[in-house]
């Protein structure tokens, strides 16, 4: 016979147990996939980073003494897209996920940034304030057919798809 503080310690044993194991196939496994985000360089100075999703082999993607910030993986997994201001002013890139191959999509004058990949892979939206504040924009992910979403006097910021 089990008295009243036993069965209390027996439910919440059970609870916990379930808690954890209901919460343990949300999570994935150690090592699985990698992460892509914005830390301080060497030089003090945003870079790309990638490390594995358990913590570990961190690798600085953009080593330079440009502005880079806003990754976005591709849904490949092959690209990622970033904001940099390598040449002077911040406009879209891409790169490979290995950090190599790296080809500017925008060219204008204005302010490029926020990246977010479309789920298919083709079409990339971003954040500009080509006129005069922030507003949405989205292109082909080769860089072409630049289009604006939204104009208004408020600032858009931050575009995210649907999966």
């Amino acid at each position: 016979m089990v008295g009243r503080n036993g069965v209390a310690k027996l439910l919440t044993a059970v609870l916990v147990s379930a808690c954890v194991e209901s919460a343990a196939p949300n999570l994935p496994p150690p090592g699985l996939g990698q992460l892509a985000f914005v830390g301080q360089g060497r030089l003090g100075q945003f870079d790309v980073f990638i490390m594995n999703a358990n913590g570990t082999s961190e690798s600085n993607l953009t080593d330079s003494l440009a502005y880079d910030d806003w990754p976005a993986w591709s849904p490949d997994g092959r690209r990622i897209a970033f904001a940099s201001g390598r040449d002077g002013n911040i406009e879209i890139y891409v790169m490979l996920a290995d950090g190599g191959g790296v080809t500017r999509l925008t060219t204008d004058t204005a302010t490029d940034t926020e990246p977010a990949w479309s789920a298919d892979g083709t079409r990339i939206a971003f954040t500009s304030d080509r006129d005069g504040n922030p507003e949405i924009y989205v292109m082909n992910a080769d860089g072409t057919g630049v289009q604006a979403l939204t104009a208004d006097t408020a600032p858009d910021r931050h575009p995210a798809w649907s999966p």
